[in-house]
């Protein structure tokens, strides 16, 4: 059986710091994973505004524009999130 000498770290800090690395490392996987996998989501206008800081006028003329389209429900105007980002970084 090969063994390793850790210099200057007891068994037990060395165990704690590699659960540690472990758990940081899988969560940033899982993160990433449950992001990729999010549903769209649809905000408002006035959400889109204050999220990228722009106008409604920058909003409807990606509109009118086609970069982004608006899906309406009842008499509400909404937005999907993954089209403003891809405008914006397009368009930028």
């Amino acid at each position: 059986m090969e063994t390793i000498n850790f210099v200057g770290i007891t068994p037990d800090n060395f165990l704690n710091e590699l659960v540690s690395k472990v758990k940081t490392a899988l969560l940033t996987d899982l993160e990433k994973s449950f992001k990729d996998n999010e549903p769209n989501r649809y905000y408002t206008a006035e959400q889109i505004c204050e999220r990228f800081s722009i106008t409604k006028p920058t909003i409807h003329e990606y509109r009118k524009r086609n970069i982004i389209k608006s899906y309406k429900l009842g008499s509400r105007v909404y937005y999907r999130l993954d089209e403003i980002e891809n405008a914006m970084i397009i368009n930028d």
